[in-house]
């Protein structure tokens, strides 16, 4: 009886233990907002800025149970870069009512004919840069300049908008167009819309 005890104290606090709150953890928003996020994206090699440009914030959620857990999409929100390459996103609202277990956006940059940021591929990273912090102190991020249809091709076939959003057409149609743009500029099928 005493040993089926323990084991029944063993099993609820390893059942505790794994409910805890996940907020308190640094990587999540825990009902703060850490924007406006701003920015300026420019050219790696000449730093002339780039107008244009789609910087895209993405929130995931981790959603945790009794010995499991999911990491899911929470948000997408996109802007397009000014004539000075500037950009302001601002996710107040979002972040302030976002679902526990929230974390801090990742954020995407593309251009056509430019590498993306992140870098997809490392030889795409050679000359692009990332300066500061997706913060409202400020950004500087550097996109290096494709070379050849063989490279905006292959990045144009890594790129997976669903990563970003689970309905890329509605949550980002600017980064979609310039996709499909991006697409039929190197002899490839637009993405279309398929939500």
């Amino acid at each position: 009886m005493r040993r089926s005890a323990m084991c029944v104290v063993t099993l609820t606090a390893l059942l505790l233990a794994s409910c805890a709150p996940v907020s308190q953890d640094r990587r999540y928003l825990g009902g703060k907002t850490f924007g406006p996020y701003v920015g300026q994206v420019v050219d790696a090699e000449t730093r002339a800025p780039i107008e244009g440009a789609v910087v895209v914030a993405s929130w995931w959620r981790d959603r945790v149970w009794p010995g499991a857990s999911i990491s899911e999409r929470y948000a997408a929100r996109e802007v397009v870069t000014d004539r000075e390459g500037r950009f302001v996103l601002d996710a107040t609202q979002l972040e302030e009512y976002a679902p526990g277990g929230t974390l801090h956006p990742t954020f995407t940059v593309f251009f056509p004919g430019y590498a993306a940021f992140p870098p997809l591929a490392i030889r795409f990273s050679k000359g692009s840069f990332m300066s500061g912090e997706f913060s409202p102190q400020g950004v500087v991020v550097g996109l290096a300049r494709l070379k050849t249809e063989v490279q905006r091709r292959d990045q144009i076939g890594r790129m997976n908008p669903r990563m970003l959003s689970a309905k890329p057409f509605s949550d980002l149609p600017r980064f979609m167009r310039l996709l499909d743009e991006e697409a039929v500029a190197v002899g490839l099928q637009p993405l279309g819309s398929k939500e």
